[in-house]
């Protein structure tokens, strides 16, 4: 009961947005898998300083991330560390964005103001800079310890639990929040023939050093984020009755105040997630802002779990 209770749903995928990135990452199920996240993020120039000139933000970029979750038994219960390693640069997406923009006439957003395939990740306040990456490389991200307490079955049940992020990354460059960050969190789901619905629910706390370059840039050391899923599940072999399909519907706040809507307020995000019954071990999905425009990426993942689909 407790091993399919696990696998019964799996974590949406989080914001990947580079000031959001080192904060602790979603409760995990407690399966092992192996994933690889590709994340397009573009800030319009013209949003990039606050009304008051205290505040000054870049974001260009294109982010690679593998991430590897190890879970493991402990009683009724299982103990999930997730490391991230992030190969961070201008990318090759830009030119890509700008035709499907095109395509569709949509607004660019600024993208014609600024060189393609550019690396700028920078955070300052009052002339203080709090955070700047420019130089394409390899980042070890904050490492996530969760525990995880499945109840329930697989047709009907939840999970609570609370994880520790580890400070392995740098704060100075988005890889990490630089303290010690906790995270609680629950999750419940049921399934009504081939339909599922899930919910997810955290609180996040930060440890922020004392003198932290963070602290001038918050006015809270806590915030919410929260998912709900309505999912389809695929039977049978063939290519189209085998298809399942995910949407989700994210909230994550905000605990930045700097006078740019795009750090302070709340943001939402959808999620599409899709798997077939030929590859039970395989899931693949995007995920992009919903309207508010406060997170400005699109990511892709593919994931791989090595135990049953």
């Amino acid at each position: 009961m407790i091993s399919s209770a696990l696998g019964a749903q799996e974590t949406p995928r989080p914001n990947r947005v580079a000031w959001f990135e080192g904060f602790p990452e979603p409760l995990p199920e407690g399966a092992s898998e192996v994933a690889i996240e590709a994340t397009s993020q573009m800030l319009r120039p013209d949003r990039e300083r606050s009304a008051d000139g205290r505040t000054f933000a870049r974001l260009d970029g294109e982010a690679w991330q593998l991430m590897g979750d190890w879970a493991m038994k402990a009683g009724s219960s299982r103990i999930n560390l997730r490391a991230r390693l992030a190969s961070r640069s201008g990318g090759i997406a830009d030119q890509a964005m700008w035709n499907w923009h095109r395509m569709f006439n949509m607004p660019q957003g600024g993208r014609g103001d600024v060189p393609k395939n550019r690396l700028v990740y920078h955070l300052e306040r009052d002339g203080r800079v709090i955070g700047d990456l420019t130089r394409p490389g390899l980042a070890l991200m904050d490492l996530d310890v969760a525990w995880v307490r499945p109840f329930g079955t697989a047709d009907a049940g939840g999970r609570v639990g609370a994880s520790v992020q580890l400070p392995t990354g740098r704060q100075s460059d988005f890889s990490g929040s630089g303290g010690t960050d906790g995270l609680v969190g629950a999750a419940l789901w049921r399934r009504q023939g081939r339909w599922r619905i899930f919910g997810q629910a955290e609180r996040v706390v930060l440890g922020l050093p004392e003198h932290s370059p963070l602290r001038t840039v918050m006015d809270r050391s806590s915030f919410s984020r929260a998912w709900a899923s309505l999912g389809w599940q695929g039977e049978g072999p063939g290519l189209i009755s085998g298809l399942g399909i995910e949407v989700s519907l994210g909230y994550a706040g905000s605990p930045y105040r700097t006078g740019l809507a795009r750090l302070d307020r709340a943001g939402w995000q959808q999620h599409w997630t899709f798997r077939h019954t030929r590859l039970p071990r395989w899931r693949f999905g995007f995920s992009e802002e919903a309207g508010t425009f406060t997170a400005p990426d699109v990511t892709a993942h593919v994931v791989y779990r090595p135990g049953p689909g």
